[in-house]
């Protein structure tokens, strides 16, 4: 140990040293707090989740699942929807092959967005409209999907835009257009592979097989509305105040009111009251073709002529008060 420890004239030498530049120190550097930025890159960084998106995913589940299932006659599930905020390059990765990676277009959101659904729902629902069981098995690798399987693929794919375009309705109202379908996810780049993208995946269980749906919309598309999906009761009010409306309205439809019609009116003094008798004219102030008052409530609403109908006094309605 004593031979690891430097004698004074060895500390003086090393000090002299510093002090003259002949032995070379390491400069420490001060943390500055600035980190490099790429401008070229298109980072974002995306709070929390979107409540509101959430709540337009299950509704969008529970309505292609109910048009599904009444088109195929089959018992149709939806048993997990995951969203995730990541990258466009590792949204391709993660889609299985081969897919169909089917372009469209959310107006009046700016861009396009991807729906692609895996090999295993589109054969297994071609098996299902004509007549099979499901249970088949099939190789999907190496060839194209044949016309008609991309017939059943946009049959199914306008389904669910339409219910796509009924959920999103409460939040903000799209019109969702079709462009075009792919199989290759080189010619699907829809954003740059380092732009941000909302990944939307659907796990669906028709009879016994599990398939994919997968939803690509890149975070510009959104970003003029994103208060809107980061909103946690905008729908929830929407849909209640709604649900409130209806009831309110239908008990008001049941509610009993009373209506009278006032044929004039007339004041007297009591000294005349108690002298009248039978014979007697009482004069009302109101010419025989004149309208009469009809008092829904004790409230003047509606303004008449009296007759008879069918027999009876009635009142035919001629204008509002």
């Amino acid at each position: 140990m004593t031979d690891d420890i430097l004698s004074q004239n060895e500390i003086d030498a090393l000090l002299r040293g510093i002090e003259g530049g002949e032995v070379e120190t390491e400069t420490a550097e001060a943390p500055s707090g600035i980190r490099p930025y790429d401008f070229t890159s298109q980072e974002k960084i995306v709070r929390g989740k979107m409540p509101s998106l959430d709540i337009i995913n299950e509704r969008l589940a529970r309505s292609f699942r109910v048009s599904l299932a009444s088109d195929i006659r089959k018992i149709v599930d939806i048993v997990n929807v995951n969203v995730s905020i990541t990258k466009f390059y590792d949204f391709l990765r993660s889609v299985p092959f081969p897919s169909s990676l089917n372009i469209i277009k959310l107006d009046p959101l700016r861009g396009f967005s991807l729906v692609v659904f895996d090999a295993s729902m589109i054969f297994s629902l071609i098996e299902f409209y004509f007549g099979g069981s499901g249970k088949g098995h099939y190789k999907p690798e190496g060839r194209e999907f044949t016309p008609i399987e991309q017939r059943i693929i946009n049959k199914v794919l306008m389904m669910f835009l339409e219910s796509m375009e009924e959920a999103w309705k409460p939040i903000f109202p799209i019109k969702a257009q079709y462009v075009r379908t792919e199989m290759n996810p080189q010619f699907v780049t829809i954003v740059t592979p380092v732009d941000v993208v909302i990944e939307i995946e659907f796990t669906l269980e028709i009879e016994t097989r599990e398939c994919k749906i997968m939803i690509c919309i890149p975070y510009a598309s959104v970003e003029p509305i994103k208060e809107k999906l980061y909103s946690a009761f905008m729908v929830d009010r929407d849909e209640m105040d709604m649900k409130w409306f209806g009831r309110i309205k239908e008990q008001i439809k049941r509610t009993t009111v009373e209506i009278e019609a006032i044929l004039g009116k007339t004041s007297i003094d009591f000294k005349t009251l108690i002298d009248l008798k039978k014979g007697d004219i009482i004069g009302l102030q109101r010419r025989t073709d004149e309208d009469i008052d009809l008092m829904v409530e004790g409230i003047p609403k509606f303004r008449g002529k009296l007759g008879t109908f069918k027999g009876n006094y009635a009142v035919k309605i001629t204008r509002e008060a």
